[in-house]
């Protein structure tokens, strides 16, 4: 690598492109080979100049769709404003900003280890929490809380702005116009469309649209621009996602926040009328359970399926709901029972269940039967909920015919969120069975992988459980105290009945 000498300087400063393929060094150790889009959009911006040789784009807003490297164009930006940028009276204050502190971390982070695959420029900086400083110059980067009030009294000459389109109000871009005795400043917007039209960035992007400002940079695209997003990619997203959101992420088209989740044609191709449902399955298919709990407003529900080994279609084989009130809520022993008998009668069954109201179940029930642990975060939620969509879009899930599970895929509404999208039912409604059923999809070989979130529990069998535990030289279940004596439990069948499971609980 080669040292930056005087007159390599000089050409970085008039060739942005020139220094991030010379300088910015990706994960691969190899430097970033620009697209041409991307190179097109940079010599726009910063080779554009007035008569004064200033540049005459002081605001950019750059919309293209998912995956066309936005966040590594503006970390190019970041990085090239803290090294090369000309410094005029004061030295350049760059920062971030987006939605919340995380989303701006992301450009921040990229060019941080940018800098730290580059021994040259890393010898430059000094690296702190969330701030870079280059002390030769006083030049610093850092990253912004998403609330105003920290950047009030910041003199910027660059913000870098990322997915904003979440913002809700104009308080942190008011509270970073840039001072007058900046020459060159520049507010560099990298995004894709949002779902409210009722937020700064549909401002600006009206205000790009309409050519309102002769100092402002648009580019909105609705089509890939880079040579990584092939059409058979965005045709597989286009089977797997609800329209809207496929208009949103790989169109970059403004969309409602709500829509309908299913069409009626959605669902009713995935009802089969000769279907039936079933009580005990077949030793040559594996089995999964799905649990939606819901002990007093809400029901529970729970849903068995397996997938068919030739066609690939999920087959639905049973749906059992409970129905609970103030007085009388549902009791998780019934659950527990049903658990129980489920893993008895279906061969090779696992259960997924939400730790919430049942976390005593599963380390109660795991000696017995395969368990695990779904967690409700933002992410999983919107993989379960496009897991959901893909299943029921294409027709690859089948069930008997059953009224509330039709009603309630038919009324389940599409909320678009910061972290992607959910499914939700409106308010005077439910999704109990329609959660219970995404849930049981979740486990299907081939589409779900385990990621955070997940715990796997894969418990022995019964068998293999009384043979460890007389070993040690302990008791099948329990002791039960009594003043006469102490009497052992032990299960007839390969699981315990009702009675024994309570007795066992009273004593764990």
């Amino acid at each position: 690598m080669q040292p930056i000498t005087t007159e390599k300087l000089i050409e970085y400063q008039n060739d942005i492109c020139v220094f991030l393929e010379e300088q910015y060094f990706l994960e691969s150790g190899r430097a970033i080979v620009l697209e041409p889009i991307q190179k097109k959009i940079l010599n726009d911006i910063f080779q554009t100049k007035d008569k004064n040789g200033l540049r005459i784009y002081n605001d950019a807003l750059i919309g293209m769709i998912k995956k066309s490297g936005k966040s590594s164009l503006a970390s190019g930006v970041a990085l090239y404003m803290l090294f090369c940028d000309p410094i005029f009276d004061e030295p350049n204050e760059i920062y971030s900003i987006a939605s919340d502190k995380d989303q701006a971390s992301i450009i921040w982070s990229k060019t941080k280890k940018a800098i730290e695959r580059n021994p040259i420029l890393l010898d430059s900086v000094k690296i702190y929490r969330d701030s870079i400083v280059v002390p030769s110059t006083g030049n610093i980067y850092k990253v912004l809380s998403s609330d105003s009030f920290s950047a009030h009294g910041l003199n910027p000459q660059v913000v870098i702005g990322d997915e904003i389109w979440s913002q809700k109000n104009r308080d942190l871009l008011d509270a970073l116009q840039f001072s007058p005795t900046r020459k060159q400043p520049l507010r560099f917007i990298v995004t894709y469309a949002g779902t409210n039209t009722v937020t700064p960035l549909f401002e600006l992007y009206e205000k790009g649209l309409n050519k309102e400002n002769p100092k402002m940079y648009f580019h909105w695209s609705h089509k890939p621009q880079v040579s990584w997003i092939t059409k058979e990619f965005i045709e597989e997203r286009r089977r797997e996602l609800p329209p809207a959101v496929f208009q949103r992420f790989w169109e970059n088209k403004w969309t409602a926040g709500e829509n309908s989740f299913f069409t009626r044609e959605d669902v009713m191709q995935c009802r089969d009328e000769f279907l039936k449902p079933k009580f005990k399955g077949e030793e040559s298919n594996e089995y999964y359970y799905g649990c939606d709990l819901g002990l007093v407003k809400d029901r529970t529900v729970s849903v068995i399926l397996h997938q068919d080994k030739e066609s690939g279609v999920v087959i639905v084989d049973d749906i059992r709901t409970w129905s609970g009130d103030r007085n009388n809520p549902v009791k998780i022993v019934d659950i527990e029972e049903d658990m129980l008998i489920a893993s008895k009668n279906f061969p090779k069954l696992n259960i997924i269940v939400d730790p919430w109201n049942l976390k005593g179940t599963i380390e109660r029930l795991k000696r017995y039967c395969k368990i695990e642990e779904f967690t409700f975060t933002g992410s999983n939620v919107e993989k379960l909920s496009r897991n959901l969509y893909y299943f029921i879009h294409n027709g690859l899930v089948k069930f008997f015919p059953h009224k509330q599970l039709e009603r309630e895929l038919l009324s389940l509404n599409l909320f678009q969120k910061s972290y992607g999208y959910r499914f939700d039912h409106p308010s005077s409604q439910y999704s109990d069975h329609a959660m219970a059923l995404s849930v049981a999809l979740m486990q299907i070989s081939g589409v779900r992988k385990i990621e955070a979130g997940f715990i796997i529990t894969d418990a022995p069998s019964i068998d293999k459980f009384q043979e460890q535990l007389r070993e040690e030289k302990k008791p099948n279940l329990a002791r039960v105290k009594s003043k006469e004596k102490i009497e052992i439990i032990n299960p007839k069948n390969n699981f315990p009945t009702l009675r024994e499971l309570e007795e066992w609980r009273k004593y764990q």
